[in-house]
């Protein structure tokens, strides 16, 4: 079941990035992982140059207690996790200065159950603080 609501939420939050994106899924130590990147165009000197990565990281509890809600309470937890997802990629700076370090941080932005509940996280705005990205 967790297989499939990892594909549910690819499938959901993949219009917010590029159309060139690479999505992955996968599970690690107990950890769901959705990891993205795609091609930067503009750089003639490095014409195949890929993006910072993107690791959003969301944690078993986080699921099974996404599973345990009602189907109202997901839908709503679906809008909260997309909305949670656009307001991180509008702050992100996809390109890497590899001329400066050879090494490629990965980004990783960790799905709370508050972000999934419309509660304040550690890099969440409250909710009557927030816009959404529907209005």
């Amino acid at each position: 079941m967790a297989e499939d609501l990892l594909d549910y939420w690819v499938r959901l939050i993949t219009s917010i990035f590029p159309a060139n994106a690479w999505i992955t899924s996968r599970f690690s130590n107990n950890d769901h992982l959705i990891q993205i990147d795609w091609k930067l165009d503009g750089d003639s000197k490095d014409p195949n140059k890929r993006s910072r990565k993107i690791e959003i990281i969301i944690k078993e509890r986080v699921i099974e207690h996404y599973l345990d809600k009602n189907k109202k309470d997901r839908e709503l937890s679906d809008i909260l996790l997309k909305e949670f997802i656009y307001r991180r990629y509008n702050h992100f700076v996809s390109d890497n200065d590899t001329s400066t370090n050879q090494y490629v941080s990965t980004e990783k932005w960790l799905v709370s159950r508050d972000v999934l509940n419309g509660g304040p996280s550690s890099d969440t705005l409250p909710r009557n603080q927030v816009k959404s990205v529907y209005s």
